[in-house]
């Protein structure tokens, strides 16, 4: 092939030859946007229909009366029909049509406000088409679409009876005795009882032993209902003797030189009687306090930052709640 006839055949196209073919093309292209905007807009009419069924279904459930079957909403007298009112209010601006005959109501068993009774509203609406090509596949331009809501009619639950009725009482039982019982001898003739424990104590007796009964809050051979909680308490036995407590301690100090920082580490030698509530108090004689309750408190640190030696003296206040003890010390002298 000649270099001519190669740009012969390949020449651009004319500039009427282009608005020729977009005149032919152009009908189609409208056709296909007008389709697809039909399309959404049955969507939308769809969804429309949907509220106005809804919305007015909502209504029905709190006026179920207010509903006359085909008349138009009265602006001078809308709570007459409030039903088909809120209906029509919804479809107003949409892309479907609803008129008061489109909107029917139905109560299941019946209308009135009582718990169980249900409204269903139909609403009805036409839509029409904007491109004929569609009618082929809706057997029209005009097309029907319906929608169904159903609610619980609102009403108040009945109001319970005044005075309500008392449930029936329990039948009474007997409190076991107790004297001379040990608490799971006790808590077994509780439970044959119908009874229940309540709150458990525990108390110091010098005549009961630990481990047994020592008083109720309900009295032995007494009457209670069945199904009660009884509260009650058990001997710890006789009460440990707090008065002998006899403070003391010894002490190492770390460097042995005693140059600063000096460490102290004192070691309890207190005499005292473990079941007792006892308090350690360490004054370690430059304003620090020390609180334990058993055991050796942390080693303590002293800093001497001066020209001179500095001496400081450690002191031990033991108590028991019953008796106090004290133990004087032991100086420490510190050096620079």
């Amino acid at each position: 092939m000649s270099i001519r006839a190669f740009l012969r055949r390949h020449r651009p196209r004319t500039r009427g030859q282009s608005l020729v073919e977009f005149a032919l093309l152009l009908p189609v292209f409208l056709v296909i946007v007008s389709a697809a905007l039909d399309l959404g807009r049955i969507a939308y009419a769809r969804v429309s229909i949907a509220n106005v069924a809804r919305e007015a279904a909502f209504q029905a459930a709190s006026t179920p009366t207010s509903y006359q079957a085909g008349q138009p909403c009265s602006s001078s007298n809308p709570s007459a029909n409030m039903v088909i009112c809120r209906a029509l209010l919804e479809s107003k601006g949409s892309v479907v049509t609803v008129t008061p005959s489109d909107i029917t109501m139905t109560c299941s068993p019946d209308c009135t406000k009582a718990m169980g009774n249900t409204v269903t509203v139909k609403a009805t609406g036409r839509f029409n088409l904007l491109t004929p090509l569609m009618s082929a596949f809706f057997g029209g331009t005009s097309i029907t679409f319906s929608s169904s809501s159903t609610n619980q009619i609102s009403a108040l639950p009945p109001s319970p009876t005044w005075p309500p009725t008392a449930p029936p009482s329990s039948p009474p039982t007997t409190v076991p005795d107790l004297a001379g019982k040990t608490e799971a001898e006790w808590l077994s003739l509780l439970s044959a009882a119908g009874l229940f424990p309540g709150t458990r104590s525990t108390v110091y007796d010098s005549v009961v032993p630990a481990g047994s009964m020592v008083s109720s809050n309900a009295a032995p051979g007494s009457t209670v209902p069945q199904g009660s909680f009884v509260s009650y308490s058990v001997s710890s036995g006789t009460a440990p003797d707090c008065t002998i407590v006899s403070a003391g301690f010894t002490y190492t100090k770390s460097p042995s030189s005693g140059r600063s920082p000096l460490t102290v580490t004192v070691t309890d030698t207190t005499i005292y009687n473990s079941l007792c509530s006892t308090v350690w108090e360490w004054n370690w004689g430059d304003g620090q306090v020390s609180i334990t309750y058993g055991g050796n408190p942390p080693a303590h640190v002293y800093y001497n930052a001066g020209s001179s030696n500095k001496t400081y003296t450690v002191s031990l206040l033991v108590t028991s709640g019953v008796t106090t003890s004290t133990f004087g010390g032991y100086s420490i002298t510190v050096k620079p």
